[in-house]
């Protein structure tokens, strides 16, 4: 008989922090206003060109050793430079990667239109006024949403725990196990997309100065929520990836490290 898996909601509730909402905004943040000097930069001459390529190789460092110094601390693991240095090109990869996903579902919904209709026309009469075109290309369009963020959910556990963790395949098995996961990238992909498409589309109508502070405020909330959102899937992870690595710490049957390995003679 197998032992049962403990949670790993209770150790990510734990785990997650204002705090850790508040580092990754500013992240975020940084990154973007080292993107925006970025794409002012002029390219007229060869060195300008260099220092653009050279500035651009920053922002990525900036942005994967940020990333990778909140995923190690999540982990509870030391911030080497050979952990940062693998943690930043994990992240460069896992985003590539999830481009390539992404790229590869955008040519296979690019027939919607005919998909829908055609099934369309293959319902009987009676059923028609249901499965509709509408709601036939409305459904493909969850379906490719859909497969979009388990992409972007199955290649996050991976470049977690193999960035994080000691035992990186077990740690992302574990995750990709994991009820409460899935529960929170489904939940977290639901509230972040319709509070924050909510909060954008609402306005006022109060004149041009007060839709500009709403508009502000409206951006600041919208911000929070997807960070918040964003931390509390990472949180999950590392809970994952701390319950794998205590798991496999040490042997079964070997003492622990604040115990004898000797027993003295008689």
């Amino acid at each position: 008989m197998t032992a049962r898996s403990p949670s790993v909601l209770r150790p990510a509730l734990t785990l997650f922090s204002i705090r850790l909402v508040l580092e990754q905004i500013g992240l975020a943040l940084l990154v973007f206003l080292l993107y925006v000097v970025w794409l002012r930069m002029p390219d007229a001459s060869v060195l300008e060109v260099i220092g653009s390529a050279a500035l651009a190789l920053v922002i990525l460092a900036v942005a994967g050793a940020g990333e990778s110094v909140l995923i190690l601390r999540l982990a509870d693991h030391p911030r080497t430079p050979s952990r940062l240095l693998r943690g930043t090109l994990l992240l460069l990869a896992g985003v590539a990667l999830w481009f390539a996903w992404s790229a590869l579902l955008d040519r296979l919904d690019a027939n919607d239109f005919l998909y829908a209709g055609y099934w369309n026309s293959r319902f009987p009469h009676s059923l028609r006024n249901f499965f509709s075109f509408e709601h036939i290309l409305v459904w493909l369009q969850w379906l490719w949403a859909i497969l979009q963020w388990i992409g972007a959910g199955i290649i996050t556990l991976f470049v977690f725990a193999a960035t994080a963790s000691t035992r990186p395949l077990r740690a992302a098995l574990r995750g990709l196990r994991s009820v409460t996961y899935w529960v929170t990238v489904v939940i977290g992909i639901a509230c972040a997309t319709v509070l924050t498409a909510s909060l954008i589309d609402w306005t006022p109508g109060h004149g041009l100065r007060i839709e500009m502070m709403s508009l502000v405020a409206r951006l600041a909330v919208a911000v929070f929520i997807v960070a918040g959102i964003a931390c509390l899937l990472l949180a999950v992870v590392a809970a994952c990836v701390r319950q794998t690595d205590a798991l496999y710490a040490a042997p079964a049957g070997t003492p622990a490290e604040s115990q004898p390995r000797t027993a003295d003679n008689p």
